[in-house]
């Protein structure tokens, strides 16, 4: 089936509705807290490359492309987290954010990273075994952890349906000029374009925010020709003489700093959320992927959510508001370790600590999208309990948003009837049973009565 595009706008959405430039730009920081990157890093990235883009005089289709390419370059960055966790024995988002700044294309260097980051807190003992196992996979495991990261996120950005020519960027985006590159080491011209500008502009600006100028235009230097198109190398060195390109790359804080660089921004309808729960579905598989126990908690929660909204009589609006916060409402555990979300046993209050941060970053993750406020609200929402034992304001039964508690509800019954590390799934009475040991205490009684009469319902379903 043919994917519908958005209607295409050229001038700045209209109050109450939202372009897909902003959009994008305001779930790209996400993104970058699963790589182990400040929220920013992305955008940054996006106005450096459309500065390039400018400088090439590119046509305003391939500018499209290379601003959601560069957006979304890191789509695919929670599929190979668990495996790196594994691999390195260590917190995904430091090996990861390391990684960023080793030229891994040296194998002495490459050594010297896994060194340093296998297993780092462990007795010398285990980290010895660890690197030896790390070590005989070698070439193999970093081809496959690149080649699961890059073939993933070229396939969510091909979910939303809108450029193919920014998901080949995508896969393309650890491919070297000289073919040391991943995954399948391409060469010079062979790579597409826009990947050799999205790597140049995620890479400077990761340098750049590290070491400023200097050190930018000193990674540029060293791996012109390397990792580099020189042709890119050379246009950025000559526009970065007067360090006015650095002085304007600090500015861009902001996903709206970068939205009018997208050439022709697509429409979000105010009266139609179905573009949004499709942007919401991808970026709910990205949550979803960072671990092998929460596969398809998002949207299975989203799905239950709406059911259970449409059961107590909201709106079709309503119920769609309620789905899209299901969707989008553990964003922020793209900023938690895999090492936290897949212990096997209690957490440490440290790690507790930790993990409940991560409802007050989806908030902040999706505060910039101002007309889905209350979206924001619910799914930042998600674990407040009614006698205000929850978190991450502690608020209490009136104080919940509109919808808040119908999420509550579907979050806790997907949680404990899947799998975990530590147990298996409850049966669905049996999770009820517990969910009706905080009714109208915690959580609220109209959506366990709803859910609960949905479970009866697909029960009589099946006997018939």
């Amino acid at each position: 089936m043919a994917t519908k595009l958005m209607p295409r706008v050229r001038q700045p959405a209209a109050p109450g509705q939202l372009a897909s430039s902003v959009v994008i730009a305001s779930l790209s920081r996400a993104l970058d807290l699963a790589e182990g990157e400040p929220m920013g890093h992305a955008i940054r990235a996006c106005w450096l490359g459309m500065q390039i883009a400018k400088w090439l005089e590119l046509r305003p289709a391939e500018r499209q492309d290379l601003y959601y390419a560069l957006l979304l370059k890191d789509a695919g960055c929670s599929a190979n987290a668990y495996s790196v966790t594994h691999w390195f024995q260590a917190d995904d988002l430091t090996t990861k954010a390391e990684l960023k700044i080793t030229d891994w294309s040296s194998q002495w260097r490459s050594m010297v990273f896994a060194i340093r980051q296998t297993a780092p807190s462990a007795p010398i003992t285990r980290r010895m075994a660890q690197l030896v196992s790390l070590g005989s996979r070698g070439v193999g495991l970093a081809n496959e952890l690149v080649e699961v990261r890059c073939t993933k996120g070229a396939e969510m950005v091909r979910q939303l349906g809108w450029a193919e020519p920014a998901a080949a960027a995508v896969l393309s985006l650890d491919e070297h000029w000289n073919g040391s590159g991943r995954p399948r080491g391409l060469k010079g011209e062979e790579i597409p374009l826009l990947s050799r500008i999205a790597l140049l502009s995620q890479t400077v600006e990761i340098f750049w925010r590290r070491g400023g100028g200097r050190a930018a235009e000193t990674v540029l230097r060293q791996r012109r020709g390397k990792w580099f198109d020189p042709v890119l190398v050379d246009l950025v060195l000559a526009h970065a003489g007067s360090a006015k390109l650095w002085r304007q790359l600090g500015e861009i804080t902001h996903p709206e700093h970068v939205g009018y660089l997208d050439p022709e921004p697509r429409i979000i309808p105010s009266g139609s959320l179905d573009d949004m729960i499709r942007i919401g579905e991808v970026f709910a598989a990205v949550v979803d992927a960072k671990s092998p126990w929460t596969t398809n908690h998002s949207t299975r929660t989203a799905a239950l959510a709406r059911l259970m909204a449409e059961n107590m009589n909201f709106s079709a609006t309503e119920q769609d508001r309620v789905g899209l916060a299901g969707l989008l409402h553990d964003l922020g555990k793209l900023a938690v370790s895999n090492a936290i979300l897949d212990k096997a046993g209690p957490l440490l209050p440290e790690e507790m600590e930790e993990m409940q941060r991560h409802t007050s970053i989806t908030h902040e993750i999706l505060s910039p999208l101002w007309p889905l406020d209350d979206v924001a609200e619910m799914a930042a929402a998600h674990h407040e309990r009614l006698d205000g034992t929850g978190y991450h304001r502690r608020l209490r039964g009136p104080e919940m948003p509109h919808g808040a508690d119908i999420l509550a509800v579907a979050d806790v019954y997907e949680a404990l009837t899947a799998h975990r590390p530590y147990r298996r799934g409850m049966e669905a009475d049996e999770a009820i049973a517990v969910l009706k040991k905080d009714q109208g205490t915690r959580l609220a009684g109209e959506p366990i009565t709803a859910l609960e009469q949905m479970v009866a319902s697909k029960r009589a379903d099946e006997v018939e």
